[in-house]
């Protein structure tokens, strides 16, 4: 095989590991019960789960920024969109997971750079799969702690078989 040939399908599969992480988050927002964004974990004074997945969202599009300009972003301390609904964040995740998408297909064409992940665009989406899935635990735990426990087929199949078999 030639060796073009090859770094395309790493490419393909590396584009691809980003669609699965990023498809694993909207189906989890979209199967948390309404009043479950809400949910905060016990003793905590931290996010709630819509604040969770805002926050998640925010981390990806500042190192957009960040990559593509060379500037940290301003972000602000939630305003308007402290408590968005569900629809609001669905939206927003596809928009910057689409954005995530293209600029990680670009740097591992040398289209772009990254910035402060010495490895490269690799590196930083596992850093943000890695942020994310944090926050997926919590959330999932927001939600457990507050008598909102995910059916198992969400849990089993839609957040770990999307990993393994793709649904």
């Amino acid at each position: 095989m030639e060796k073009h040939k090859r770094e395309d399908k790493i490419i393909d599969q590396v584009i691809n590991t980003w669609k699965v992480h990023n498809n694993i988050n909207l189906y989890l927002l979209s199967e948390i019960p309404k009043k479950g964004l809400e949910a905060v974990p016990a003793r905590s004074k931290g996010r709630n789960v819509a604040s969770q997945f805002l926050h998640m969202n925010r981390v990806r599009l500042g190192w957009l920024h960040y990559h593509t300009t060379g500037k940290r972003p301003r972000l602000s301390a939630g305003g308007k969109m402290a408590y968005p609904v569900r629809k609001e964040l669905i939206k927003s995740f596809r928009v910057s997971g689409a954005a995530v998408e293209a600029f990680i297909g670009k740097a591992l064409c040398g289209e772009a750079k990254t910035r402060a992940f010495s490895t490269g665009a690799i590196r930083w989406m596992g850093y943000l799969i890695s942020h994310e899935s944090h926050h997926r635990g919590q959330i999932v735990l927001a939600l457990k702690q507050n008598g909102m426990r995910l059916h198992e087929n969400v849990s089993l199949h839609g957040l770990w078989g999307k990993w393994i078999w793709g649904h």
